[in-house]
């Protein structure tokens, strides 16, 4: 980036040599953070080690080279927790193992690890997780746990998606050689599918306490999971008509079909996934789980320990400590906030501008860097984000996508230009 950005000034100054602005760019060029956010990190770290007490002479470790370390800790973990023969621990490698073996909780403790790691502060967010499972909020009357309403906000977006479908699957039986005999059925589905789809935009906003769109449109909201359970139990697709009619495209009568089966089937996969069992049967399973899923929480929190010990001990960084220490240069705690330091604030200072590259793949960690460093909390909005959502490609790597649909559709227009503003790329300049 910084040869092609070089590459343009160049250019523009042989065609006007004597442009003053154009020869200061290009010895600016030099000195200007183009850079990766790991780089960024390691610079930060590289300057202002001493702010948290590490080694200088750190060097980052291979990636086989940290796959064995962590396996290798995680089986000292384990040896040590199995002979103090804790009965949560015991419980929940019986909740968990599957066998004699220990593959199975190995898994689930390197996945929640590196969720975890994709998160600003690792262990607030495990320690939080131990109440996930907490039946407190599921035993209060007219109230519906958080998650459960996460839950309900993504199940309307499959139906939106599945109402979308049938939609055009009627658009189909309205044209001049579309498959008319399927229109009063796929009509009276796409009925079925809506009034659903709103029943669960009402129940994932009811009692959200909010105001505008996160209030409840009904003014007597009786809904619940049970009355949504029912709902998609009851809930039958009909049998198209097998009318023949040598008018009507083939070829569109297909797509119908298709578009409908589609639908069907992701109706199936929702009712399958999300409304298996009633309320109740949920409260009794959270029970039993809640014991074995605390004892996982506090042996992740231990394993991370032991690795952070063995790191440093071997004065060893991976890309997760990286981006963690460099939060940690930038952020202090004060009470329940988190507030910049003094390095961070020197870095607002130093820079004029952010330009963010492929927005749509950053994760929380990320998020927060960037934040603590742009002028947004004292009134200066110099962070520019670019990029696609629909080419998120880095989920697998826990990338949040949801930060660049939040900004999406919060930002502004024009109107607010001064502030946080909004311009969509309608056109492909490469």
């Amino acid at each position: 980036m910084r040869e092609r950005i070089s590459k343009a000034l160049q250019d523009r100054l042989s065609l006007v040599p004597e442009n003053e602005h154009l020869q200061r760019q290009v010895t600016l060029l030099y000195n200007a953070q183009i850079t990766t956010i790991d780089s960024f990190c390691l610079f930060v770290l590289r300057n202002q080690f001493h702010t948290i007490g590490l080694d200088p002479g750190f060097r980052i470790g291979e990636e086989g080279e940290v796959r064995l370390l962590k396996k290798d800790v995680l089986a000292q973990v384990l040896e040590e927790a199995y002979q103090e023969a804790d009965p949560a621990f015991l419980n929940c490698m019986e909740y968990f193992s599957v066998g004699s073996r220990d593959e199975a909780i190995e898994e689930v403790v390197w996945k929640l690890y590196d969720f975890a790691m994709s998160m600003p502060f690792p262990e607030e967010w495990l320690a939080q997780r131990k109440e996930d499972y907490s039946l407190e909020n599921m035993r209060q009357e007219g109230k519906n746990p958080d998650w459960m309403q996460d839950m309900m906000l993504h199940v309307q977006r499959l139906l939106s998606d599945c109402v979308d479908k049938l939609q055009a699957a009627v658009r189909l039986t309205e044209e001049p050689d579309g498959p008319y005999h399927y229109g009063p059925l796929l009509e009276r589905e796409l009925d079925m599918v809506t009034a659903l789809q709103e029943k669960c935009g009402c129940f994932s906003t009811a009692d959200s306490g909010g105001e505008g769109e996160n209030r409840c449109r009904q003014e007597a909201c009786d809904l619940d999971y049970d009355t949504l359970c029912s709902a998609f139990e009851n809930m039958q697709f009909g049998r198209l008509p097998s009318k023949k009619d040598d008018t009507i495209s083939l070829v569109k009568r297909e797509l119908a079909k298709r578009l409908r089966n589609d639908v069907k089937e992701q109706i199936q996969q929702i009712r399958s996934d999300f409304f298996f069992q009633t309320r109740e049967q949920m409260g009794t399973q959270m029970a039993v789980c809640q014991a074995a899923v605390e004892a996982l929480v506090d042996l992740t929190l231990r394993f991370q320990k032991a690795f952070e010990e063995k790191k440093r001990e071997k004065n060893l960084l991976d890309f997760d400590d990286i981006e963690h220490l460099a939060l940690k240069i930038l952020l202090r705690r004060e009470g329940e906030a988190y507030v910049p330091t003094e390095t961070a604030l020197s870095y607002r200072s130093h820079f004029q501008e952010i330009l963010i590259d492929e927005y749509q793949d950053s994760n929380l960690v990320q998020e927060y860097l960037l934040s603590c460093i742009s002028g947004e909390e004292e009134g200066r909005y110099n962070r520019f984000m670019v990029g696609d959502v629909k080419q998120s490609i880095y989920k697998f790597r826990l990338a949040r996508p949801e930060l660049f649909l939040e900004k999406y559709e919060v930002y502004a227009g024009q109107e607010q230009a001064d502030r946080a503003m909004k311009i969509d790329l309608h056109q492909n300049f490469r």
